[in-house]
């Protein structure tokens, strides 16, 4: 099964080789969560469990959103969002460009 972003109107997939990186709900942090909820559209007392199935790609952060590697060190093998990301829609021009060029491919 491959996974969707849940972002409404984003049509981004989780495939190998995908250019974008995907994400779940902070679902131990409530009021970081009701940002999300509300980023998405969806109801406020949406049960946690069906939340926490949600993934949002990374076409919905800024380069800002993630944590970086300092010099000198190894690059990070998967993007990580520092704990204040919130999702935004289609952030991340190039990658969102990207991903719909392929669509084409």
């Amino acid at each position: 099964m491959v996974r969707t972003c849940d972002y409404p109107g984003c049509s981004n997939k989780d495939v190998a080789d995908s250019p974008q990186s995907f994400h779940r709900f902070p679902v131990t942090d409530v009021a970081l969560r009701k940002l999300w909820v509300l980023a998405l559209g969806i109801h406020v007392d949406t049960k946690v469990e069906k939340i926490k199935k949600l993934r949002v790609c990374s076409a919905h952060f800024s380069d800002d959103d993630f944590l970086s590697t300092c010099p000198g060190q190894r690059q990070m093998k998967k993007r990580i969002l520092k704990k204040s990301a919130v999702p935004a829609p289609q952030v991340n021009k190039t990658v969102a460009y990207q991903c719909s060029l392929q669509a084409f491919v």
